[in-house]
């Protein structure tokens, strides 16, 4: 998951009224197939928004990220403090991993607290 919240952070900062090719995006640690298939399975949940370049001779999922979708920030904004994230991924331990409605869930009962508002 650490790196779908690297995806979205890069994403809000580098998409700027104009599509951005995959091929240009560079998260340090990960691979261009693992960015290209996240960035496939962000699309496939409504995060972000692309335009789909894939050909039948494509090896890694290709596209122009036109943006982030509403429940894109939604749940980037869930998990964006680092201090709410550590705590989220440390809740996650036992299990490995959740969907992303859990993580923003967890996220968001962090985040509460931290607000010191009731959820």
């Amino acid at each position: 998951m650490d790196i779908v919240r690297k995806l979205l952070l890069y994403l809000e900062v580098a998409v700027d009224y104009k599509p951005l090719r995959s091929s240009d995006i560079a998260i340090g640690g990960y691979s261009d197939a693992q960015i290209g298939y996240h960035l496939g399975i962000l699309a496939d949940g409504g995060l972000i928004d692309v335009i789909d370049t894939n050909t039948k001779d494509s090896k890694v999922f290709s596209c122009f990220v036109k943006g982030i979708t509403w429940q894109g920030h939604e749940f980037l904004d869930s998990v964006r403090d680092d201090g709410v994230w550590s705590q989220t991924r440390d809740k996650l331990k036992p299990v490995g991993s959740a969907s992303l409605e859990v993580v923003k869930s967890i996220a968001t009962t962090f985040l509460c607290n931290q607000l010191g508002l009731q959820r």
